[in-house]
């Protein structure tokens, strides 16, 4: 496996070789296209074309669409939603050549609820969303699917560290599962589609939001 981070990779890392996996992470901005390439390139070299990608790189934060600065808007769109645009060119080709690939973008359930004062955030989530719809039917023909996880609000250290508290015990509320969502809870998601099983499955958003709003 191998980890592209804007900061050090060793603590997922150090996760990755406690479940007894391997891998290695390297520094990228996946906003940077240059950057990308040369990530994409060093995965080539160490592991093979790599044949599952996986996009969660987020910018997350709370502030009134009226509050945004253009350089907030551009750089949530950066790196939340063009990155995979970056990510793609880089890792298709290999994945058609071997007739075989597993693309998951980490949209948000934010894109079918709204979220108040992130407005920035669920547009290019919502990107995400339309950028899986539209590509499935162009790499279905190679053995390749795309699907996205719209996670619901999940207690990660990012989302902890922009969030205020409240909102969290007032989510769980309105879900039929009366927690919050944990990381494990999508990389669960995450997992199966990556699988061989979910070879069947392509261009679908699946919501892991414990039931939001179905209460």
């Amino acid at each position: 496996m191998a980890i592209a981070d804007v900061a050090e990779a060793g603590e997922t890392l150090a996760l990755l070789r406690e479940s007894g996996s391997e891998g290695f992470g390297a520094r990228c901005d996946i906003s940077d296209p240059r950057e990308v390439v040369s990530f994409v390139s060093q995965v080539g070299v160490r592991l093979g074309p790599p044949q599952i990608l996986v996009h969660s790189a987020v910018v997350q934060f709370v502030r009134p669409f009226e509050e945004l600065s253009l350089e907030d808007w551009r750089r949530t769109q950066s790196v939340n939603q063009e990155s995979m645009f970056h990510l793609l060119k880089a890792v298709l080709p290999g994945m058609k050549a071997g007739q075989w690939g597993r693309i998951i973008a980490i949209a948000s359930s934010t894109f079918f609820v709204g979220a108040a004062a992130m407005t920035h955030y669920v547009t290019s989530k919502g990107a995400l969303i339309g950028l899986v719809h539209g590509l499935a039917a162009e790499v279905g023909p190679f053995g390749i699917t795309i699907n996205a996880v719209a996670p619901g609000l999940t207690r990660t250290k990012s989302a902890d560290a922009t969030l205020p508290g409240e909102l969290f015990r007032q989510i769980a509320a309105l879900q039929c599962i009366k927690r919050n969502g944990t990381p494990e809870d999508q990389a669960a998601v995450v997992s199966f589609l990556a699988s061989e099983e979910a070879g069947f499955i392509t261009g679908q958003t699946i919501l892991a939001d414990g039931g939001q709003g179905r209460t």
